[in-house]
């Protein structure tokens, strides 16, 4: 593998501490309490499955099955959540979620650094805060930003990790890109499902209550089905990210 992408799934506040240093943000839990229309809440509140706001976040599950992934498939490059930042983090001058991942990713590289490894960290690409990008910040976005840099760095194999409830619409947009646009057709890219990654991971049967609990929890469902309406929409050509009209993409 030559590059591996960390799908960014949001990132919130425990408190409302100061929004412009990283330290004060952390990735979204499995399931988290979002706005009406399905959007990151900038300050975390306890998630409660009977909720209808109640949704699949997990950021913490991506970072985990991307960890995992770094130590078994030793990547020359990785990016995390590589896109722009979001409204709700622009309006209060917060972190890009790729700042915020990335840097948890330097704290898990400084600890292996403590025990020798027999392969070398990866590339940690981190999309600032300060790059900004003209139209919606959406996960179609963040696809064609993963494939770009690879052809930018010459990298041809790519991994992709996200939370299971995402890879279909995942799929479809690197599919898409792939298949109809010439500029990307020597590239191969891999989804990884997060859950799948941990389940078959050393310690994979700590993971097994827990996930199972995910699946089968209302907010599986309701992520599941928001998922597929904008897969549709977007094979259908009508695809809109949820700050824009529909909920077809939360991020």
């Amino acid at each position: 593998m030559d590059l591996l992408a960390i799908m960014g799934r949001g990132i919130q506040m425990l408190g409302p501490n100061d929004p412009k240093r990283i330290e004060s943000y952390v990735l979204t839990e499995d399931l988290e309490i979002c706005d009406e229309m399905w959007g990151h809440l900038a300050i975390r509140i306890p998630a409660d499955d009977r909720d209808p706001h109640c949704v699949v976040g997990g950021g913490d599950l991506n970072f985990a099955a991307g960890f995992e992934l770094i130590c078994k498939y030793h990547p020359k490059m990785v990016v995390c959540a590589y896109g722009d930042r979001s409204t709700y983090l622009k309006s209060v001058d917060g972190p890009s979620e790729s700042e915020v991942m990335s840097e948890m990713l330097q704290r898990e590289f400084d600890r292996l650094d403590a025990f020798p490894v027999a392969w070398e960290f990866p590339k940690v690409v981190v999309w600032p805060r300060t790059r900004v990008f003209q139209g919606a910040s959406n996960t179609k976005q963040e696809i064609v930003n993963i494939l770009d840099l690879a052809l930018e760095h010459g990298l041809t194999d790519i991994g992709i990790v996200t939370v299971g409830v995402h890879v279909p619409r995942t799929a479809a947009f690197v599919a898409r890109n792939v298949s109809g646009e010439k500029k990307y057709r020597d590239l191969n890219a891999t989804c990884f499902e997060s859950e799948a990654v941990m389940l078959a991971s050393i310690g994979g049967h700590v993971w097994t209550e827990h996930i199972k609990a995910i699946r089968n929890s209302q907010a599986f469902a309701r992520t599941a089905a928001n998922e597929a309406r904008g897969t549709l929409a977007f094979l259908q050509g009508k695809y809109l990210s949820a700050k824009e009209g529909p909920n077809h993409d939360k991020k």
